[in-house]
């Protein structure tokens, strides 16, 4: 065994597999499980080789050729991939890897079946050199505002389209940059072993490949290293189980079935670790030291984003938003019907209704969720019927959800960061925003140590980061005590004190009517009264809609709409 982990021969293979596993996790980090990645280790393989013996380039110039190559093969798969989810992304992925592995087996150029040879080999300090460029590439991409945006998706794509991240974007060149860093190892794999063959890339390869950062951590590019470190030893010595003398022939078997290990392992370790064995938290353990870095030049950031926008000024006599013949129809059921309001700057509105009054759709087609089918949604005068959500909240436009939807992978600090950078400029920093939302001693914590009043307030910081124009606050306060709905009500006024204008939709009418300047009551997709919060609790339809018509006046309260 010692023999075997010595071997300066394996201890290559090892460096050149684990550049594939960062190539797989980078991809990871969007929630995309791309099965095909045997495709771009071979297009990788066969280009370096290629370009290598024809045209005698160089050992950079050939893996780079090959990298190239392979982000451009990627694109059409990655556009695809955008389309499907779940079994069908596996399915597709799986089948790309097997088209490109059939059509190598017919270009004659390359050896068809044959396989091809004559490429000039590589050193290991080659090897070595190379993985050391592209784990410190791959290190400032995962710590980049790029890399936050792709980590985010893993979590939420939904969540993350609302803190301003343009997730088809993201994930397309997630795709293409695996795709190329894969390709860079199946490059060196090519010049190391000195002859290729189709059958060196098959659906075997893509299995163990994703392997490496299922097993290793899928949250941390040193579970990459560690993954493809253990599959790659245990790969060798599974086949040299006949020949170690210490190993019971009654185990001989287990040579032969290699994929039957890694099914167990994987069996084993998921339930127990579904973080792989390196977790999100270890990651962030070992990456302390760089935190205060990264947070000065955050801050120098910032400040210079604050300055470009310090006297960027709302159009004079334009609403912050406007709503016009808002209708929305679920098939044959219309749960909107030509909604019509406005909001100024600085001004609290309450939208209140009963179960099924359209409160939530509203917001989603505001939000850009939903399509806007009929009507016009104006930001600060421009009309954003038609725009993506990201777009949306880049513009001014800022929304929380109904069930509480925070990043599960990233800290709160990472949280309110996201936010920021769909800022539009003359925001308030970071800092300010958790310190806003009282959350400046949790800025290095996980959501899932946060109490769910904290979680609310942690979403909130997250719109608020992005310095909204209006934000759309769906339903606060689900599952806050009277303390911290008090808390809550302190926040929104204090949001609206910095300029922005706050629709509230909350279950909670003593909330909801105590912070709201102007209130707003939709009934079955319809707007049915608004005004003051007085008049409207005395208005007849308000009152047959929450309580029935001959309900007495003193039972309007607290009402669970």
């Amino acid at each position: 065994m010692i023999d075997i982990l010595t071997n300066d021969a394996l201890v290559t293979l090892i460096a050149i597999h684990a550049i594939a596993a960062i190539g797989m996790n980078l991809v990871y980090l969007t929630g995309q499980l791309n099965l095909g990645q045997a495709a771009f280790l071979a297009i990788g393989a066969y280009t370096t080789a290629w370009v290598d013996v024809e045209l005698g380039w160089a050992l950079v110039p050939s893996l780079m050729a090959g990298a190239v190559a392979a982000a451009i093969v990627a694109f059409p798969v990655a556009v695809g991939a955008n389309r499907v989810r779940g079994i069908y992304l596996i399915m597709g992925t799986l089948a790309v890897g097997e088209l490109v592995r059939v059509a190598i087996g017919n270009i004659e150029a390359v050896g068809a079946r044959q396989g091809y040879f004559g490429m000039e080999p590589v050193s290991r300090g080659g090897v070595y050199a190379a993985l050391a460029v592209v784990l410190v590439l791959a290190l400032l991409l995962v710590a980049s505002s790029h890399g936050l945006r792709m980590r985010s998706i893993f979590d939420d794509e939904d969540a993350a389209a609302a803190a301003g991240v343009a997730t088809r974007r993201v994930k397309i060149a997630a795709v293409m940059i695996s795709a190329a860093v894969v390709a860079i190892s199946g490059g060196l794999l090519a010049k190391w072993l000195l002859f290729i063959a189709p059958r060196d890339f098959g659906v075997g390869v893509s299995f163990e490949v994703a392997l490496y950062t299922l097993i290793g951590g899928v949250h941390s590019l040193l579970g990459a290293l560690v993954g493809a470190t253990l599959i790659t030893v245990l790969i060798e010595v599974l086949s040299k189980v006949p020949d170690l003398d210490y190993v019971p022939s009654a185990l001989h078997f287990l040579s032969g079935w290699r994929l039957v290990v890694f099914g167990a392992l994987v069996i084993v370790l998921m339930p127990a670790l579904p973080e792989g064995l390196v977790s999100r938290r270890t990651g962030l353990a070992l990456s302390a030291p760089f935190r205060t870095l990264r947070r000065r030049y955050q801050s120098t950031e910032e400040q210079t984003h604050r300055r470009a926008g310090a006297d960027l000024l709302p159009p004079a006599n334009t609403a912050a938003i406007a709503l016009v013949g808002i209708t929305h129809d679920f098939g044959g059921v219309r749960a909107l019907n030509s909604v019509d309001f406005s909001v100024d700057h600085g001004e609290i509105v309450a939208l209140i209704g009963a179960n099924g009054a359209g409160k939530t759709t509203l917001i989603d087609v505001v939000g850009g969720r939903l399509s806007c089918q009929v009507g016009a949604i104006t930001l600060l005068g421009s009309d954003v019927t038609h725009w993506r959500p990201e777009m949306r909240t880049r513009t001014g436009l800022a929304r929380t959800f109904q069930n509480v939807r925070v990043f599960a992978h990233l800290t709160v600090e990472e949280t309110v960061r996201l936010g920021w950078l769909a800022a539009r400029p003359g925001g308030p920093s970071s800092s300010d925003v958790l310190q806003l939302v009282g959350l400046e001693a949790h800025r290095d914590v996980l959501p899932g140590r946060l109490t769910l009043s904290q979680r609310r307030h942690l979403e909130i910081a997250r719109a608020v980061a992005s310095n909204p124009v209006v934000v759309f606050l769906d339903e606060p306060s689900v599952g806050m005590n009277d303390d911290e709905r008090a808390e809550l009500a302190t926040l929104v006024r204090a949001i609206r004190d910095l300029g922005v204008a706050v629709v509230v939709v909350d279950h909670n009418l003593d909330l909801a009517l105590g912070v709201a300047d102007r209130v707003v009551v939709l009934d079955f997709g319809e707007i049915i009264a608004t005004g003051s919060a007085d008049d409207v609790l005395h208005d007849p339809r308000v009152r047959r809609a929450y309580l029935g018509e001959n309900e007495p006046e003193e039972a309007i309260g607290e009402v669970e709409a």
